[in-house]
């Protein structure tokens, strides 16, 4: 099925927070210990070249307005969005604590109506 004939649109993509990022890492204190989160350029939408996981790779950046307003255009109601946190069973994994300072993932659940009624129901 095509996304335009779509009901319902279930999704995760990397936060525009995190896809804004400077290299996408950490600015670090000179103790290596990450500092803050460089966000540059957020509103210019566009290919984003950074490493991740090892390996040069090309982003595609898109602000929070314009994957809301892409949903909504196209006939869709954004029932949940979540930004993901990890789980608290993680948090003594090294790091891990510092992944509550920005968020990394977006989740967003949109329906759209079918037949005048709203497809699925909303939660």
């Amino acid at each position: 099925m095509a996304a335009a004939e779509a009901r319902i649109f279930l999704f995760n993509i990397e936060h525009p927070v995190f896809t804004a990022g400077v290299g996408q890492d950490w600015i670090y204190t000179e103790e290596n210990k990450p500092l803050y989160w460089p966000v540059d350029r957020y509103l210019l939408p566009g290919e984003r070249k950074t490493r991740f996981l090892g390996c040069d790779v090309t982003k595609q950046h898109h602000t929070l307005t314009q994957i809301a307003m892409g949903l909504l255009n196209n006939g869709f109601e954004i029932q949940v969005m979540e930004e993901a946190v990890p789980p608290e069973e993680m948090m003594d994994i090294p790091g891990m604590e510092d992944e509550l300072r920005r968020p990394m993932m977006l989740l967003i659940r949109a329906g759209r109506e079918k037949g005048g009624v709203m497809f699925p129901p909303p939660l």
